[in-house]
């Protein structure tokens, strides 16, 4: 290709991008910007023409794009290799069983609050959960596990509670009036 026929391209960078490359630089010991473009192009995932095809085509059919569609892919691939490698560790299966049903428990004593005057309300403790599961004959979920709930470390959606608790204006004292 001759030089007339190249086109010069420039690109404006922000502070955060021009970092990014700068690190990207001294990771693989490169020195010019057309060194970092070659790397990259040659360990960019190569994919056979005939993927592309039915990747592009799937993205059509499901109105989506690459990125939606591979991400959770590789992703995926990433988390079962580091758990292979020990680097993170998989969540035991009770706890997640547990965890998912102690979930419908707490929906379901939510209603039933909600259900109740203003003033029989109660903020959504621990101790309150533990003794909800025994009065209405549950199976008894570890304390840890609740604890672990309700603070918001585990992947249990609890946002329906805390909205709860602001439409109604309770806090943890609020369980003490009479």
């Amino acid at each position: 290709m001759s030089n007339k026929n190249r086109k010069q391209w420039t690109i404006t960078l922000d502070d955060k991008i021009e970092h990014k490359i700068n690190n990207y630089k001294k990771l693989y010991g490169l020195h010019e910007n057309k060194e970092i473009l070659s790397h990259m192009f040659e360990n960019i995932l190569n994919l056979e023409q005939s993927t592309l095809t039915r990747i592009s085509k799937i993205c059509t059919d499901y109105n989506t794009t690459k990125e939606e569609l591979l991400t959770p892919m590789i992703e995926k691939y990433i988390n079962k290799t580091l758990k292979k490698q020990g680097v993170i560790k998989d969540k035991h299966k009770h706890s997640s069983k547990a965890e998912s049903e102690l979930l419908d428990i707490l929906k379901n004593m939510v209603e039933e609050y909600k259900q109740k005057s203003l003033e029989e309300r109660k903020f959504i403790t621990a101790s309150l959960v533990y003794r909800y599961l025994i009065v209405n004959n549950h199976r008894q979920k570890n304390m840890a596990v609740i604890k672990r709930v309700l603070s918001g470390l585990s992947d249990v959606d609890i946002s329906f509670i805390k909205e709860y608790h602001q439409e109604n204006n309770l806090s943890v004292s609020s369980n003490l009036k009479k």
